[in-house]
């Protein structure tokens, strides 16, 4: 019984190290032959916008970014992880949803300077924001009924920039 306890101690506590050992913010990953690999792209993001952005710049993304880059970089954010204003999140998600001249009009009305997308690309990062750009549509169209979201699907696929 002692065996079985120390077990299940031990491999709880692997488990838990593995799963909240790492910040958001940094990642590991296994490659193929089991190394490890850190991945510090958003950190590396976070502070270039707080080295090479004016101190006064506003930040246009997604909110689940917000805490973090007000935090990391010292700017403000359109929106974040406590915005109880609908209609900004859903804004935000027109303009994301929008082709560009749009977005840009957006953009120059709420005085936006920069715009942080995060996109998965060669690290085949699942939680980028092409992977929740269907919610930012469905928000925007909460609000804006011009969105619609059948129009951004094509042939058994998702399709950015339809208004």
């Amino acid at each position: 019984m002692g065996f079985i306890c120390y077990m299940f101690l031990t491999h709880s506590t692997w488990t838990g190290a593995e799963a909240y050992s790492s910040p958001s913010v940094v990642m590991s990953a296994k490659r193929g032959d089991g190394s490890k690999v850190i991945i510090d792209d958003y950190r590396e993001a976070y502070y270039w916008l707080r080295q090479n952005t004016d101190e006064n710049a506003k930040i246009m993304s997604w909110w689940d970014y917000g805490y973090q880059i007000t935090g990391f970089s010292n700017r403000t954010v359109l929106v974040d992880n406590n915005t109880w204003n609908n209609t900004h999140i859903a804004t935000v998600g027109r303009a994301m949803a929008s082709r560009e001249p749009e977005a840009y009009r957006i953009c120059r009305m709420l005085d936006v300077d920069y715009v942080l997308v995060i996109f998965g690309g060669m690290a085949h990062y699942s939680g980028d924001d092409i992977s929740k750009f269907l919610w930012m549509v469905r928000i925007g169209g909460g609000v804006f009924p011009d969105i619609v979201e059948s129009d951004y699907f094509g042939q058994g696929s998702v399709r950015s920039g339809c208004t």
